[in-house]
């Protein structure tokens, strides 16, 4: 489903984008506030809204390390990534981080006045930098009305986002050890607002 051409829609998608942006950071008990938001916002859908109790249930009863466990067999590593969350390392060959994906999009950020701090260890196409800068392109394109930057959004989402996070969902759900992101997963694959 493409953004909508509804300002109101848009700001459900964009807002919804950016929570779930927070997620793929380490578990921890603050993100029940990012699931209680969520979860207003997936209200009328029954099925997003089981996944993300079952989120939160798990962020409150689970085992915190076994949580932070799984999120980096998924997410870290050491020796290798279950579900890798870089663009780069799904959009194409070589299995390397940084590479010209990752170029072409902080080119994509910086031309839309945006740049990651030096000190950022997380490269430019991390899923979580790539759903913030869709929510940033949205809520821009809500309020400048310049013709085409629904169609701009669309387009990027295509290319660097929606291209390869079934995927990434794919493997979160084969990987995941854990309720939470076996949940988490399950959100991503079948109820992504775009």
């Amino acid at each position: 489903m493409p953004f909508s051409r509804n300002n109101e829609e848009l700001a459900a998608q964009a807002e919804t984008l950016r929570l779930l942006s927070f997620l793929f950071d380490s578990p921890d008990p603050s993100l029940l506030s990012i699931i209680g938001n969520l979860r207003e916002l997936y209200r009328v859908d029954r099925h997003a809204v089981q996944l993300l109790d079952g989120m939160a249930a798990s962020l409150e009863r689970d085992d915190l390390v076994s949580l932070k466990v799984d999120h980096a067999r998924l997410f870290i590593g050491p020796l290798q990534m279950l579900a890798p969350p870089y663009a780069s390392l799904h959009l194409e060959a070589g299995d390397r981080v940084e590479g010209e994906v990752t170029r072409r999009i902080a080119r994509s950020y910086r031309a839309s006045g945006l740049d990651l701090s030096a000190d950022e260890k997380r490269p430019a196409d991390h899923i979580g930098y790539l759903l913030e800068f869709l929510y940033y392109l949205a809520f821009r394109a809500m309020r400048g009305g310049e013709e085409g930057s629904i169609d701009h959004l669309n387009r990027f989402a295509e290319e660097y986002v929606l291209s390869w996070t079934p995927r990434l969902f794919a493997l979160m759900k084969e990987g995941a050890a854990t309720r939470y992101f076996q949940c988490f997963a399950a959100l991503g694959l079948e109820c992504l607002p775009v």
